[in-house]
């Protein structure tokens, strides 16, 4: 969880956006989303491109439940 937290900004797009989708799902990430980007529209990459130019800003709840996700992810291929 660590690792990914860390190194996030290195993931394919492809990838962030699955992490940031299934973390919004789970209701983790939907305050941050809704604090850092509130006039943000879903669709287009619009809500990925936002949280990929505020991560550092997101909670650790959220931060972590990106980490859970993609270990998940990973443990599956």
């Amino acid at each position: 969880m660590e690792c990914v937290k860390a190194h996030f900004q290195d993931f394919s797009e492809p990838c962030k956006a699955v992490l940031v989708r299934i973390a919004a799902v789970r209701e983790s990430c939907g305050v941050d989303i809704h604090k850092q980007c509130p006039a943000i529209k879903p669709g287009a990459g619009r809500i990925l491109l936002c949280v990929k130019k505020h991560f550092a800003a997101l909670s650790e709840p959220c931060k972590e439940a990106i980490g859970r996700a993609a270990e998940r992810k990973v443990g599956a291929h």
